[in-house]
């Protein structure tokens, strides 16, 4: 039985996948450009409204995060399945289930076959292709075969229409926990809880798709994404042990959700590994530790104290 791996990515460079209904026609150009005239002629001499900044640089970050690059992931068609080629994390497996986090961007595609004729698509539980996410049905693939997507909660499955009985894996889309909502102030709530740790611990979690678990120290045990209190310029090691059979990694970030250093591990869906633990010296720049394909839900802060631009 195939382990059920996670990610997926996303789609179509192919002309054919955009909605040609996106295209303004001649007559909505000309009014658009009156309309236009119209607005500028009214608010000539006027002084710029604040909201209206507001909301232009609340539109800039939702266009920031829109524009982050999606993840890939890249198939080979075989008539008997789609087998995976990257990442390496869940490579060779046959059909594997896709867990997504609704709201992130995607590119899946296929760049090897077997000769036969395919294509790939996402579709929903009735088996309907989702706003055009299809390519063309074709032997060489090319650019035309990736889709490339933001994951929602209608996606179930993405196909091969030809061979749809064996070239079919589920994709499953979670929805991510928000982790500045006014939930982590319940007593109930562990979410993000600041624990001291020692310098020369080695910080041991629980990976699960929702979150990272605390395991140990002890003072981090089940705790959900605790925030790391370090001591600048000691060492440490973090990792995880445990996982649940969906692909992970670790790695941590800095301030502008950059990778540190290259600390990141390789992605993998074992559930008992033995290579994913970075050993580091604590810096300044360390601001999070993170599950790279699951960041927003699998995603603890840093805080480095005894800093030297304190």
């Amino acid at each position: 039985m195939i382990r059920a791996a996670g990610l997926a990515t996303a789609t179509a460079a192919l002309a054919g996948c955009i909605d040609e209904s996106s295209v303004d026609g001649p007559d909505d150009a000309a009014d658009a450009d009156a309309d236009s005239q119209s607005s500028d002629e009214q608010g000539s001499g006027s002084e710029p409204d604040e909201t209206d900044d507001e909301s232009q640089e609340n539109g800039d970050e939702a266009t920031d995060d829109a524009e982050a690059a999606p993840f890939d992931i890249e198939l080979r068609g075989e008539h008997d399945g789609w087998r995976v080629l990257e990442p390496s994390g869940i490579e060779d497996d046959v059909n594997p289930t896709l867990p997504l986090e609704a709201g992130r961007t995607y590119r899946l595609g296929w760049t090897e076959g077997d000769g036969l004729g395919h294509n790939i698509e996402i579709r929903d539980a009735h088996g309907d292709v989702i706003n055009g996410l299809s390519t063309p049905v074709t032997q060489e693939p090319d650019e035309d075969q990736w889709l490339e997507f933001v994951a929602t909660e209608e996606m179930a499955t993405y196909v091969c229409a030809p061979h749809e009985s064996t070239m079919r894996g589920e994709i499953a889309v979670e929805t991510p926990v928000d982790r500045g909502s006014d939930s982590s102030d319940d007593e109930e709530s562990a979410e993000g809880q600041e624990v001291r740790i020692d310098p020369g611990t080695r910080i041991d979690f629980s990976a699960q798709t929702i979150e990272w678990k605390g395991i140990a120290p002890a003072s981090i045990e089940d705790l959900s994404n605790p925030t790391l209190v370090l001591e600048a310029g000691e060492t440490y090691e973090l990792g995880w042990t445990e996982g649940d059979g969906t692909v992970h990694n670790i790695e941590i970030r800095n301030a502008d959700d950059e990778v540190v250093d290259d600390l990141s591990t390789e992605l993998t869906s074992e559930e008992q590994p033995a290579d994913q633990f970075l050993a580091f010296e604590a810096s300044d720049e360390m601001a999070a530790y993170a599950c790279e394909p699951h960041r927003n839900t699998m995603h603890g802060e840093i805080r480095i104290e005894g800093s030297t631009s304190e």
